[in-house]
């Protein structure tokens, strides 16, 4: 499985605070059947010309660790990019902030939104990605304020393109939690090669890596072709495994 929005590299953000905790994160994914992460550390415009050198060297030191420790897990790299009016022209600019093996053609966009931004911002950010054959992936929508009321407008913005990233814990279900998750998988059933997964861990304790709430949900759902498809198909063509 591959892991399409992890905060595992150490020291670079609000994620794994030092090697250790980075490789508490790894374990987890191993342990979870997780082989690929994609390495996505907060960035925008004005940090990433320094983030860029910090995460190359923290990149290069967890990848280096893991194969001392004997940890099986691929790192790929990959941002998670603060949307604004620039996102696309900063992407063309400066492909770096991609999600992706380097130098693989159409690699994709990672955004994150405002958490109260209203979500048809995305239809202007997703034509201005398309003229400039930039792929957009949408970090977590479900987390955004308006998500509930947005599905016809996600399906049609999965129609022209859009690619959605769920994170796995928000699959959830409780007696109290039922509209977020059951329209997350409505959007699945919509068009599951429009979907990747991430754990969106930042820590082993409070917000652990691992995809397992998300594969037992979708699995039931729409059965194991489907759970392959966005956490292994969709993801790897994306990213150009």
């Amino acid at each position: 499985m591959i892991d399409f929005h992890c905060h595992i590299l150490p020291g670079i953000d609000d994620g794994a605070q030092n090697l250790e905790k980075s490789l508490a994160l790894a374990r987890q994914c191993v342990n979870s059947g997780v082989d690929t992460v994609v390495a996505t550390p907060h960035g925008h415009g004005s940090v990433f010309e320094t983030l860029l050198p910090r995460r190359a060297e923290a990149f290069k030191l967890l990848s280096e660790t893991l194969v001392k420790e004997d940890i099986p897990l691929k790192l790929c790299p990959g941002m998670e990019y603060f949307a604004d009016g620039h996102s696309v022209d900063m992407a063309v600019a400066h492909p770096e902030i991609l999600c992706g093996v380097p130098g693989t053609p159409n690699r994709p966009l990672l955004l994150e939104l405002s958490i109260d931004m209203d979500l048809h911002f995305v239809a202007d950010l997703l034509f201005m990605a398309q003229l400039k054959g930039v792929p957009l992936v949408l970090a977590h929508p479900e987390r955004y304020k308006n998500f509930r009321k947005s599905f016809d407008l996600l399906c049609e913005l999965m129609d022209k393109g859009l690619v959605l990233q769920f994170n796995s814990e928000d699959f959830h279900k409780s007696f109290f939690n039922r509209a977020i998750p059951n329209m997350m998988l409505a959007l699945v059933d919509h068009d599951p090669t429009r979907v990747v997964v991430g754990s969106d861990a930042h820590d082993a304790e409070e917000r652990p890596a691992g995809l397992e709430v998300a594969m037992e949900n979708v699995s039931k759902a729409f059965g194991k072709a489907v759970w392959e498809r966005v956490s292994q198909q969709n993801p790897a063509e994306l990213l150009g495994l």
